[in-house]
């Protein structure tokens, strides 16, 4: 870690706090850390979006989000990256509940100095690091209950096996939840959680069990079938579109799920991995988006 720049992600809207960090930060010399600082909690997203961060550190009462939301959002946008959350003296008891959401750390406004914030980050660095390194040793998405890319990667390589053994047809299916991002904004980060569940819910109903299917990234799922009379392209994209259709015909909903799909045929004759597939249905998914944005 002492040979890299640490890039911290400063998030505070109150200007003060913001330079008194930065000068903590100048005061410590066996670390090198560089701080970006934002006041408002989008601002932190399209950041963590956009650039490559090592830890951030979290208000939790912004101007356009307070409390444990704030750490849900981050968390579930960067998964990757420790957060250590900042609290004032008497708010420690909703630091610990913040823990719970997902943050590695929390901080006390007005108790810290440079030695103890250098010693908290590092730590929560590592720690995370640890963390994230157990949580890819397994093979199921939290959210979903799905495969995660990992498990993905492992049992639809079993399934080609299969395919080329059986010389039976295989359809990567790639999809993507386009609006995402605009219920979020509508209607919060706690509909981003509800709108990933519907849609492995949905993937679930539409695939077969004999089929593999995966979260594959925030707004991305992965599914793999072998070719039969019940399971080909048409069969299962029907499937899915009736599915969407009847989810959102249902009362009371607070938003329309749309999904962008994919796929790619895998035929036994051709020499093919499962990245070059999940590639190509990737790029068939985009195409779609864009036919869909022009029409």
């Amino acid at each position: 870690m002492d040979n890299k720049i640490i890039k911290i992600l400063y998030v505070e809207d109150e200007i003060d706090h913001a330079i008194l960090i930065g000068e903590f930060i100048k005061e410590i010399k066996d670390v090198h850390y560089e701080m970006t600082h934002v006041q408002q909690l989008e601002e932190a997203l399209l950041e963590l979006d956009n650039d490559r961060y090592d830890i951030v550190m979290l208000d939790m009462s912004l101007p356009d989000k307070q409390g444990l939301d704030t750490v849900t959002a981050v968390c579930e946008r960067a998964p990757e990256i420790p957060v250590v959350v900042m609290t004032s003296m008497d708010d420690e008891s909703m630091a610990i509940k913040a823990l719970q959401r997902g943050a590695e750390e929390y901080l006390v406004k007005g108790d810290m100095n440079s030695h103890a914030l250098s010693r908290i980050l590092r730590y929560s660095i590592m720690r995370h690091k640890g963390r994230v390194e157990l949580q890819s040793l397994s093979l199921i998405d939290d959210l979903t209950s799905l495969y995660n890319r990992r498990g993905f990667m492992l049992f639809s390589q079993q399934q080609l096996s299969i395919a080329i053994r059986t010389k039976r047809g295989m359809i990567l299916f790639f999809i993507h939840i386009p609006d995402l991002n605009e219920i979020i904004e509508k209607f919060g980060h706690q509909y981003e959680g509800l709108a990933k569940i519907e849609t492995a819910n949905i993937l679930k109903e539409a695939f077969r069990e004999s089929d593999i299917i995966a979260r594959h990234g925030r707004d991305e799922f992965t599914a793999m079938a072998i070719e039969s009379f019940d399971a080909n392209n048409e069969i299962i994209i029907t499937r899915l579109q009736d599915e969407l259709e009847i989810r959102n015909k249902q009362e009371n909903r607070q938003y329309k799920l749309s999904l962008c799909i994919g796929t790619a045929y895998y035929d036994t004759e051709e020499l093919c991995t499962i990245d070059e597939l999940i590639n190509r249905a990737k790029m068939s998914m985009i195409e779609q988006k864009e036919n869909k944005l022009k029409s």
